[in-house]
């Protein structure tokens, strides 16, 4: 028998990340999920970083060159992408560039725990997300929710929006 407890757990509903957005092309292809997302999801897309992201997998950099010349909307490059590329698991290494600063160990178990990904894949994302203003939002949010103490975000840079490299918009 239950007991009389309510859960009193706000349940919030997950935004996508690229990563959502890029097994959607990937793995799931689903016709209509540029009108079945949200608006606040949509806002997470990034035909950059969705460009980007895709070249990783060498059979797929013509393909992903040529068609980043086009200036598509994110639906429309969405809909391309499901329509050409195989659909399945694809296995996207990030291949990072020189000079890349480490990530702290506790960011990449937060990460690696809240996406349930090794480490190695948790670290990948981190360097992903760092790219975009958006991507370092999320992760703040996430090291949030998971319990982070706000110093040690601040001083990973995620605590503020519209920050990027420690500038604060409006500050001088």
């Amino acid at each position: 028998m239950k007991s009389g407890k309510r859960n009193t757990k706000k349940s919030s509903i997950k935004r996508k990340s690229l990563f959502d957005h890029i097994k959607q092309i990937t793995n799931v292809q689903n016709p209509n999920y540029w009108e079945e997302i949200s608006d606040e999801d949509k806002k997470t897309w990034s035909n950059y970083m969705t460009h980007r992201f895709l070249s990783m997998k060498m059979e797929w950099v013509e393909l992903v060159n040529e068609l980043q010349k086009y200036n598509l909307k994110p639906k429309e490059l969405y809909k391309l992408y499901t329509n050409i590329l195989p659909k399945g698991n694809q296995w996207l290494k990030y291949t990072k560039g020189r000079n890349q600063m480490a990530q702290p160990d506790w960011l990449i178990n937060v990460i690696a725990n809240h996406e349930q990904v090794s480490k190695k894949e948790a670290y990948d994302m981190i360097e992903m997300l760092y790219l975009t203003e958006g991507g370092m939002l999320e992760l703040g949010e996430i090291c949030q929710k998971w319990g982070v103490e706000p110093k040690k975000i601040e001083a990973a840079g995620l605590n503020v929006l519209g920050s990027v490299g420690g500038y604060v918009a409006g500050e001088e």
